[in-house]
């Protein structure tokens, strides 16, 4: 990508035996304990104690980095499709937590398996400084269709953010795919974690940094879950689950959705699905056989689509008790409300992934594969290619509206009628690639990581003026917001109300906008009450 320019107090080892280390083996379950616990709150420090164990992290700059930390037990063997387990005391004296976990097992863009099962990890980066007051913490969650993504990810690295915010960052990995979401009845019949395991890790991650993040010089009471795509989507479903209650005070929805989700009934099709193309729909006791095959014959079993312009075969699964409805419908009846919440989309999310369309009958085809023969001659319409530079441009608007911006109006209006104390929407359009304000472009922009971004050459991004203006004005609504619940910033931003205002981000700056594609929402709203 050219962005356009490219495309913690940490308390001391009580009982380890800094004098004069014992052995291991000497270790006695009295040892062991005063290795775990919930460390004294205060500035981070090189080693912390966790519930866990002592992590031992790493300094770097004005921080401390504490990665591949182990928030559940390995998701192996009977706890392969179960809910997350604790993790436990561990009997090391030190846990390593100076290099980054394994990603989820999972495909790559070349189709070549990856990751390992023991993934349930999260990382944390912590300002060195000693706060005055504990720091407000943003727990992130990636993206990637819930098939693919890690929080490795060079673009999620949170040391930029924590410093530049002075704030807490925990980025944490969860069960993606088959292995996060898939639902099947004999599943069912063994727990009712079936289809929501990859959500429940999410929630298990966050109740982590809630008993360990003071340590870390973090505020358990002042936490931010923030997420991008399916992460944002997989954000509104932690909001929405009544067991996340009190585990955080605020979310940020970044390109994600509230709408969609699959019924058990749906879900339990696509298991079925699954269960067959992994050969053990005969099996007399299908979870055994599912549990004893290899990972990689398991995600290359109906394998999902993770492309933004599908819906992807595996997501949280509206189940009555953990995602007892529709995360827009908890919105709306207020039974989700956790606090501020802030969304947004991006101007062209579509803009990297629609292929060529050159003249309009390719427009035509296009409309009628993706919205079907029905829709299409009504959405064609509504955007026609007069209205664009070229028929392409014209359809990666109405996905964009389709699938992004005019969800998040919904979105919005359903936090708001159920008092979602406060809600603030955004778009970004600053054309910051060459195929404009794309899906996910925004990350870089939040987390500060352009170096992660490498130019056709392969070398890093530099980023010019212009994006470090940007970066700046986004880091410090996004972190205004983290610490206070309110986003900072000139003009103020204002909450959300029926006018449906809104930062509005370009490469000239941050601006306030009032009604964002309105006569385009108001079609899709007509167009879906009629389906």
């Amino acid at each position: 990508m050219a962005l356009s320019r490219v495309l913690v107090l940490a308390t001391a080892l009580l009982g380890c035996g800094h004098d004069s280390p014992s052995s291991p083996d000497a270790s006695t379950d009295s040892d062991v304990a005063a290795r775990c616990g919930v460390a004294t709150a205060g500035p981070a420090r090189e080693r912390v104690v966790t519930t866990g164990g002592t992590v031992h992290g790493v300094a770097l700059g004005a921080s401390f980095a504490y990665l591949g930390v182990r928030y559940a037990a390995p998701p192996t063997g009977s706890l392969r499709f179960a809910a997350p387990a604790p993790t436990g005391c561990t009997a090391d004296a030190d846990l390593d937590a100076t290099a980054l976990g394994p990603k989820c097992p999972q495909l790559d863009d070349s189709d070549v398996f990856q990751g390992d099962e023991d993934c349930l990890r999260v990382n944390i980066w912590a300002p060195a400084a000693a706060p005055s007051t504990p720091r407000a913490v943003m727990v992130w969650i990636h993206g990637g269709a819930n098939a693919v993504g890690f929080a490795s990810d060079p673009l999620y690295d949170g040391q930029k953010l924590a410093e530049a915010g002075d704030v807490v960052v925990v980025t944490l990995d969860y069960r993606v795919g088959q292995l996060g979401f898939v639902d099947h009845a004999t599943l069912a019949a063994e727990s009712s974690a079936s289809g929501n395991y990859g959500l429940l890790d999410q929630i298990a991650a966050l109740g982590w940094v809630h008993d360990n993040i003071a340590g870390f010089g973090g505020d358990p009471t002042n936490v931010t879950v923030f997420g991008e795509s399916a992460g944002g989507r997989d954000t509104c479903s932690v909001v929405a689950a009544p067991s996340s209650a009190g585990l955080f005070t605020r979310s940020i929805i970044e390109s994600g959705s509230c709408s969609a989700l699959p019924t058990r009934t749906i879900a339990q099709a696509q298991g079925n699905t699954f269960v067959s193309a992994a050969g053990c729909a005969a099996a007399a006791d299908v979870p055994a056989c599912l549990r004893a095959l290899p990972t990689e014959t398991l995600i290359r079993a109906a394998a999902p689509d993770p492309s933004i312009l599908v819906s992807t075969a595996y997501q949280p699964v509206i189940d009555g008790t953990i995602q007892p409805v529709e995360p827009i419908t908890a919105l709306a009846n207020g039974s989700a409300a956790h606090g501020p919440f802030m969304l947004g989309s991006n101007a062209d999310e579509t803009g990297a992934t629609v292929g060529a369309i050159p003249d309009e009958d390719a427009y035509t085809a296009a409309l009628v594969t993706q919205f079907g023969a029905t829709a299409a001659p009504k959405v064609k319409l509504q955007y026609p290619v007069a209205r664009f530079t070229t028929p392409r441009a014209a359809f990666v608007r109405a996905t964009t509206d389709a699938r992004f911006v005019c969800p998040t109006r919904s979105m919005a209006r359903a936090a708001h009628t159920g008092s979602q104390p406060p809600v603030y929407r955004y778009l970004f359009d600053d054309p910051a690639s060459p195929f404009g304000a794309v899906h996910g472009i925004e990350i870089p922009f939040v987390f500060g990581t352009f170096s992660a971004l490498l130019t056709p050459t392969g070398q890093p991004y530099q980023p010019t003026a212009t994006d470090l203006a940007v970066a700046a004005a986004v880091q410090a609504d996004w972190v205004s917001f983290a610490k206070t619940g309110a986003p900072s910033g000139t003009p103020a931003w204002p909450a959300w109300d029926t006018t449906d205002p809104a930062r509005h981000y370009t490469a000239a700056g941050a601006d306030v906008q009032v009604g964002i594609r309105t006569d385009d929402c108001d079609f899709w709203d007509n167009l879906l009450a009629q389906q």
